[in-house]
């Protein structure tokens, strides 16, 4: 053991108060860890237990049922419907073509004429005029004006 002027040294503001007594206040201890309720518990192993079943359920234990198909009756307005919709199928496969009356087919002519073609065709030549192929030419100015009086 070693001996005591070895020791650490204690601060001595420290040691006086712990050789005087400080009177130190009186406090309640709260336990902070709170211990589960035994409702808690049973509810926890019920739920260990479940899960322990499951997971080693027999599937051997089960049988097969035969599987019923209920049969499910039309309203009386899908009736109405349904016999609507065969007496139209009917009346179209038994109308009577000997009332139509008969008619002939008119082709209209939709070419356009003629003279739109030739102003459509004078339009393009003239959007493609080759101006190139122009020569100068001076242009004469004439004063003399003479009339000739008619016989």
């Amino acid at each position: 053991m070693a001996a005591v002027t070895e020791l650490p040294k204690m601060n001595q503001e420290l040691a006086g108060a712990v050789r005087e007594g400080l009177e130190l206040k009186k406090v309640e201890t709260t336990e902070k860890n709170v211990l589960p309720t035994k409702e808690d518990v049973a509810e926890e192993k019920q739920h260990v237990e479940r899960i322990h079943e499951i997971e080693h359920f027999d599937s051997t234990k089960l049988h097969s049922t035969p599987v019923k198909e209920k049969i499910v009756l039309p309203s009386a307005d899908d009736i109405k419907q349904e016999k609507q919709h065969l007496e139209l199928t009917d009346k179209i496969n038994n109308f009577p073509s000997e009332n139509l009356k008969k008619t002939e087919t008119i082709e209209k002519n939709v070419l356009p004429s003629p003279t739109d073609v030739a102003r459509e065709k004078t339009l393009q030549m003239a959007a493609s005029f080759d101006k190139s192929a122009l020569h100068h030419v001076e242009t004469i100015v004439s004063t003399d004006v003479r009339v000739t009086e008619a016989q």
